[in-house]
């Protein structure tokens, strides 16, 4: 690739802005749904508000990481490299490493609690919904979201071992200077034990991007069935108004989720293409971290819009800094005409 080092840094540029706009509007916005749940979740969504809860924070995290870390994608040599401009640089390089491992790994799980999120409202959901069934389990949907973090931080351990920082990587023009990490996922033949940990790393992240959105529409058709059975027959609603509308919000609020799964299929495609040299364009480089920034901030506004007590907590809760600003500009006019 042929880029003078002055339309490098314009490009950077404009990549760490977009990437830090993405990322600090979803830190925002998962510190939002955060304190929205531990204000406002009614008891009918205490259990899964478990599950929310959990979302939110690995979502925060991701943000966070990339934000800090603000990571390019090249595939150079047959190397996946990544290379940072973002503020780790001003700490220590380990850092930047530690962050954008920390940053896959992190949306990789977010995939995986979107699938026990999926699970648990078909699962749970119960032929009755009168108070009186209802069970405490929140401490089992927390034992669940723990342990299904335990593969995500095995991979991220293995990745930031594999990761190398190559001398000969520093000739080419894109890269002269840069804090960066380059992993070789290469082997030959394929079914060798050649950086067999890394290409395990990646292939777990790559499945979980690839089957994520095919597993969850599956989930969604089961779960959909289970809420119009709630009318029978005859055309009687066998439950509460209330509560078959709860699940049609929150169906709505999965259905949603479910095709944010497919921006990394397609950022999967764009790095496939640009890896395997049958496509190569820098847009499609510059594409694939932005995709996961996307899905960090959709994520939680979809829940804040779609599930009821969350959305009436952000009215009340913007709707008093509109009255609290209103009165101030009030009294500051008084103030000024007595004067």
């Amino acid at each position: 690739m042929n880029v003078t080092t002055e339309d490098s840094f314009d490009e950077d540029s404009l990549h760490f802005i977009l990437l830090s706009i993405l990322d600090i509007s979803a830190i925002l916005a998962n510190l939002l749904l955060i304190t929205a749940i531990i204000q406002s979740t009614p008891s009918v969504l205490r259990n899964y508000s478990v599950i929310l809860l959990f979302m939110a924070t690995v979502d925060c995290n991701a943000a966070l990481m990339s934000v800090l870390s603000t990571t390019i994608v090249e595939n150079i040599d047959g190397l996946v490299v990544y290379y940072h401009i973002g503020p780790c640089r001003l700490i220590h390089e380990q850092l930047c490493n530690s962050a954008l491992t920390i940053h896959i790994e992190s949306i990789g799980e977010a995939c995986v609690l979107m699938l026990i999120s999926f699970s648990y409202r078909l699962f749970s959901f119960p032929s009755t919904l009168s108070n009186s069934k209802r069970v405490d389990s929140r401490f089992r949907l927390l034992s669940i979201c723990l342990l299904a973090t335990i593969p995500a931080v095995i991979a991220t351990v293995t990745l930031m071992s594999a990761a190398q920082s190559l001398p000969s990587l520093f000739e080419h023009p894109q890269l002269s200077g840069k804090y960066l990490q380059a992993f070789n996922i290469s082997a030959s033949p394929i079914w060798s034990s050649d950086n067999l940990l890394t290409r395990i790393s990646f292939g777990y992240i790559m499945f979980l991007y690839l089957t994520a959105s095919p597993i969850l529409f599956i989930l969604r058709r089961k779960l959909l069935a289970k809420i119009r059975s709630l009318t029978d027959h005859n055309g009687f609603v066998q439950t509460s108004s209330s509560d078959k509308y709860r699940h049609q919000m929150i169906l709505r609020s999965l259905t949603i989720q479910m095709f944010l799964p497919l921006s990394f299929s397609i950022s999967f495609v764009f790095w496939i293409l640009d890896y395997f040299e049958i496509y190569r364009l820098k847009t499609f480089q510059r594409a694939i971290m932005p995709a996961s920034s996307i899905f960090t901030l959709i994520s939680p506004l979809i829940i804040l819009y779609y599930l009821p007590p969350y959305r009436k907590f952000c009215r009340r809760l913007f709707s008093k800094e509109v009255e609290t600003n209103v009165v101030q500009s009030i009294g500051s006019s008084v103030v000024g005409t007595n004067k």
